[in-house]
């Protein structure tokens, strides 16, 4: 095992490893030559500070060469921009191939400001060789059924603790027009098999016989076939693990293979008019016609309800272009059918890039079901090809060449005066230049100026940099003025130059998508820990960012899936390596589309937020927020413990269910 040590003075660029010492000028380098190629993973990480800082690279960066020479470039860890004190920042890389040389780097890049770095470290870890691969613990002909949260990652290869036999329950809490989630598992022994598995649903009822209005529905759990992505997370899967479990199958006969676990997906859902208290209800499995379990299921519905019309406001893009192309036959029912699962997990089904505008009637449809945003057109070009499955953005002078903005408004006009007649205007944005850099700005704004012009009452959206150069003190670039709502990626968000753009009238959004990697939060990775896609809820009111966006849902290059196994070798999600997953969160299967475990934390998440909104309305924000801190204690330092979670929404069922006497004078929250 490597294991090395940077040490940096805070005082000047020095990097002192092994008793030498170098002044690099504008950054810090050191090459590392490993005396034994390996394929064990890499981590590393470090501390800086930095002053006004606004750069392409503001980081810890790897550059690394295998055994035959070739590079992967650009492996890095990231620290937040702008003015702060000492933070840290932690990677890891898993080689595909034996690593020979590592070239490692912190720095400012490609902009400007000050930055000093401090304790920079990078460590070999244990070859893959040298972890063992679980066996089950249990007695070799043994079966186990047990229970789990939403929240938890259980792999075919986690088990029960063999020393806490109870019997199996689940419990849920959840608010009117509200859905929550738990998990049975099946274990086996090395010798056991479960086949031919079913699951029975119970009616649930109270103390009075009454059933509760809405339903108990369960899925699989799918498993997709893991490989090494770039990142590791240090609270993610063990390198032994080789399947993922995320997308959730229809309800179908189901085995166990020996020696593994099998997960069952359960969701809760309480009608709009479901009585408060608690219902109840055996779960039986069964493994060919016959009972081999039961499993005590325990819902409390709390005594207040969730908004008709969602209290997050989201854009989680469901790409026509991708599911006309798996679905060429059968187009428009697969996009009802995706549209109803966003809508199920209260989610606006948006699209940020589209270039044909949404059929009103499937808008007037989302809005009966909760909708209460979306884009109208991605500010590109028409594609002359109508099979293009999306077009993310376009270079400057397609967009400021003349003919342009007349072909695109001669669109809009006809168009957004049907919105009207609908009452759809209030719900509309338009989005365009995503991530563009400075060299688009003229055209930004010449283009912004055009469009308030002519359409007054619908807000322009963006996720060009121009926030980022704002927040760095480029407080003169004109798009700031005419540009309406902003949406940085999360770690570029800053709370006071958020709220100095909203006294001016802004909205400033928050993006996550094949980043920020770790130590920041983040849904978009197979990798990382499921917990963190709910906990986005809990900082989205917590920092007021206006929204939440995600990039696509339905990133599909691959079959559809074959529903009849709940193992998935032939599907990959692997788009990105450095986060693996990213744009898929629905899933083609061969009769049916596929929500996953990460989409139900963003429902999550947004249920969440609604409970907190509620909370804030009756007992005030700063209230509110001493229960978001006791999960959230900054964007890089947060509770991913399930227990944790739930405990605060016991305190916010606390608030919303007791009268406002119990907080005393002060208002201040008890916790």
């Amino acid at each position: 095992m490597l294991k090395v040590w940077l040490l940096i003075s805070a005082c000047c660029i020095v990097l002192a490893s092994a008793g030498d010492c170098a002044v690099f000028k504008g950054g810090l380098w050191r090459t590392f030559e490993c005396d034994k190629s390996s394929d064990a993973p890499i981590a590393f990480g470090g501390e800086s500070r930095c002053s006004d800082v606004c750069a392409a690279d503001y980081s810890i960066y790897l550059d690394i060469w295998y055994d035959d020479g070739t590079p992967v470039w650009a492996i890095h860890a990231d620290f937040p921009q702008g003015t702060h004190g000492w933070e840290k920042t932690v990677g890891a890389f898993v080689p595909e191939h034996p690593v020979k040389k590592i070239d490692m780097h912190a720095f400012v890049r490609n902009g400007s400001g000050t930055a000093e770095f401090r304790n920079l470290w990078l460590e070999r870890r244990a070859e893959p060789s040298e972890v063992n691969t679980s066996t089950s613990p249990l007695a070799p002909n043994e079966t186990v059924v047990w229970t789990a949260d939403s929240m938890s990652r259980i792999t075919p290869l986690t088990f029960p603790d063999v020393l806490k036999r109870v019997p199996p329950t689940a419990t849920v809490s959840l608010a009117r027009r509200e859905r929550e989630s738990f998990q049975v598992q099946v274990s086996t022994g090395a010798d056991a098999e479960w086949t031919d598995g079913g699951v029975t649903l119970p009616v649930l009822r109270n103390d009075k016989g009454k059933a509760l209005k809405g339903s108990l529905e369960w899925r699989r759990v799918g498993y997709v076939s893991r490989k090494r992505g770039r990142y590791l997370h240090p609270c993610g899967v063990p390198l032994k693990e080789l399947w993922l479990p995320d997308p959730l199958l229809p309800p179908a006969p189901f085995k166990v293979r020996k020696g593994s676990t099998q997960g069952l997906w359960f969701t809760v859902y309480a009608a709009p008019d479901a009585a408060a208290g608690e219902y109840s209800g055996d779960v039986v499995l069964t493994e060919r016609g016959e009972k081999r379990a039961a499993v005590r299921v325990t819902v409390k519905v709390e005594d207040f309800s969730l908004p008709e019309t969602f209290g997050m406001n989201t854009s989680f893009s469901v790409m026509d272009g991708f599911t006309r192309a798996q679905y060429p036959d059968r187009f428009k029912e697969k996009k009802r059918e995706s549209w109803d699962i966003m809508l199920d997990h209260r989610l606006n089904p948006d699209d940020i890039s589209r270039t044909t505008p949404p059929d009103i009637d499937d808008l007037t449809y989302a809005r009966s079901r909760g909708m209460n945003r979306f884009n109208i057109l991605n500010i590109v070009p028409e594609p002359k090809d109508k099979e293009t499955k999306w077009v993310c953005y376009s270079p400057p002078e397609a967009t400021e060449s003349p003919a342009f903005y007349p072909a695109f408004k001669a669109r809009l006009a006809p168009y957004v005066a049907e919105l009207r007649r609908h009452g759809l205007d209030r719900l509309a944005y338009i989005y365009g230049f995503d991530e563009r850099e400075s060299e688009y700005y003229p055209g930004i704004d010449a283009l912004w100026k055009r469009l308030k012009t002519d359409f007054p009452d619908i807000p322009v959206m963006t996720t060009a940099m121009m926030y980022r150069d704002y927040a760095a003190g480029r407080t003169n670039l004109p798009c700031l003025v005419t540009t309406d709502w902003y949406c940085p990626l999360t770690t570029v968000y800053r709370t006071d130059v958020s709220d100095a753009l909203r006294r001016l009238g802004k909205r400033v959004w928050w993006y996550v998508a094949c980043g920020p990697t770790y130590p920041h939060a983040n849904f978009a990775s197979l990798e990382y820990p499921f917990i963190e896609g709910r906990l986005l809820g809990w900082m989205t009111h917590l920092y007021r960012a206006d929204g939440l966006l995600y990039w696509h849902v339905n990133f599909w290059n691959g079959p559809c899936i074959d529903e009849s196994d709940t193992f998935l070798p032939k599907w990959d999600t692997y788009s990105s390596l450095s986060m693996p997953g990213d744009g898929v969160l629905l899933y083609p299967g061969k009769d049916h589309i596929l929500p996953s475990i990460r989409l139900a934390q963003i429902r999550d998440c947004a249920e969440d937020y609604e409970w907190l909104q509620l909370a804030a309305k009756k007992v005030g924000l700063p209230a509110v927020d001493v229960i978001g801190r006791s999960l959230i204690r900054s964007m890089t330092d947060f509770a991913r413990d399930p227990s944790a979670l739930l405990d605060a929404r016991a305190k916010l069922a606390e608030v919303l269910t007791t009268t406002k006497e119990f907080w005393g004078n002060s208002g201040e929250a008890p916790f």
